[in-house]
């Protein structure tokens, strides 16, 4: 059986409140009754109660994370893993302890399933949130500023004030992936994006326009197919532009997540496609396969580990600073992405004309181009600058 105070009490000679007020640091216990106490304590082996501290004190040492639309794969999705260690490590630093809360489905099956993500957390009594995965058209996206604890959100946009978010700059990333086809030559690039109510998707949409915009390409919405983010919907994109007419047909893609590029290139080989011969391709993310699928694959890394370690320190900020913070001073923070050039991008196989003078265009972003890691010596047929 437990150990309780009253335990404490009995053998000392003192009320158990006078044990709860030394045990919790109070000093109108005297230094000599304090010692015994804790000395008592620990030979009789007792251990505090962290949920009934946390009733008094308000406050449980506790962090919630939801880590959202990760189908089947649950924590082990390869993007996932990465953000919950840099968010468990951190945290944990800090002596706090994480409580995982994953949650599938569609958004609208949530919509009846009378559990919220409010509601969670305040029956969990959590003193602080980060949410990953959530989706700008769940109906619970918008309850989020009901949370009367820190929040803080991962690659979403946050619904309204006071909500914290820490994100990679995706418009960046898309922009340099788009323009490393652009510099080998590729006229004729898509776009395979993620679905319509992802932040990251709007993002690397708008780096992938503002790249063809800067090249003097012309945007045609029939070269960009949303996929959801899945393997699957890569194999379908993959069917998509090959039956497109062969004037639009693609010799390059850009894929908003590694697994859609994976499933992408996997299904073009089953086709009797060549890559990156006969189309090139690049990802996004820089997932541990992306170095060992057939060809390697070139995509955009994402500080994965430092995502999730970011917005764990936004969250213990806010708890530091106090409940009474209506904002956080910047609103988020944005991550820098890199260039990982491997082996699933060539030159264009068909050199095309270069495009005809034309006024300066607007620039992605203010300061330094894109940075670009070169991963192994380049492969036959692999251009590099």
């Amino acid at each position: 059986m437990a150990v309780t105070i009253k335990d404490i009490a009995r053998v000392v000679g003192v009320s158990p409140t006078a044990v709860s007020r030394a045990l919790n640091g109070h000093r109108d216990i005297g230094e000599e009754t304090r010692a015994r106490i804790k000395r008592v304590a620990q030979e009789l082996g007792y251990r505090r109660n962290a949920i009934a501290r946390g009733l008094v004190t308000n406050k449980t040492d506790t962090i919630g994370l939801f880590v959202l639309g990760r189908g089947s794969t649950g924590f082990g999705d390869p993007f996932a893993y990465e953000v919950i260690l840099g968010v468990m490590d951190t945290v944990s630093a800090a002596g706090y302890d994480l409580v995982l809360y994953g949650v599938g489905g569609a958004p609208a099956a949530r919509r009846c399933s009378g559990a919220s993500y409010v509601g969670k957390c305040k029956e969990r009594c959590v003193d602080g949130v980060i949410m990953m995965g959530i989706r700008t058209d769940d109906p619970q996206y918008h309850a989020l500023g009901g949370l009367d604890v820190p929040c803080v959100l991962i690659d979403v946009a946050p619904p309204g004030d006071g909500i914290g978010f820490v994100a990679s700059d995706n418009v960046l990333g898309a922009k340099q992936a788009t323009e490393h086809l652009v510099s080998l030559g590729h006229r004729k690039i898509a776009m395979l994006n993620g679905h319509a109510h992802a932040t990251v998707s709007t993002e690397r949409l708008e780096g992938y326009k503002i790249a063809l915009m800067n090249a003097g390409i012309a945007f045609d919405p029939a070269l960009v197919f949303e996929g959801d983010f899945s393997k699957e919907s890569g194999a379908q994109a993959a069917d998509y532009f090959m039956t497109l007419p062969l004037a639009l047909r693609p010799t390059g893609v850009v894929a908003a997540s590694d697994v859609m590029a994976i499933g992408l290139v996997q299904m073009l080989k089953a086709m009797r496609m060549r890559v990156p011969e006969d189309i090139s391709v690049v990802g996004f993310d820089d997932i541990p396969s992306a170095a060992h699928v057939d060809p390697p694959l070139t995509t955009v890394r994402q500080a994965r580990y430092d995502l999730g370690a970011s917005a764990a320190r936004m969250v213990l900020q806010r708890l530091e600073e106090g409940r009474t913070a209506i904002a956080f001073p910047p609103p988020g923070i944005r991550l820098a992405t890199e260039l990982v050039v491997r082996r699933s991008t060539a030159p264009s196989p068909a050199p095309s004309p270069s495009p005809s003078p034309s006024p300066p265009l607007r620039q992605a972003r203010a300061g330094s181009g894109p940075a670009v890691r070169i991963a192994e010596p380049p492969g036959e047929g692999v251009q590099t600058d």
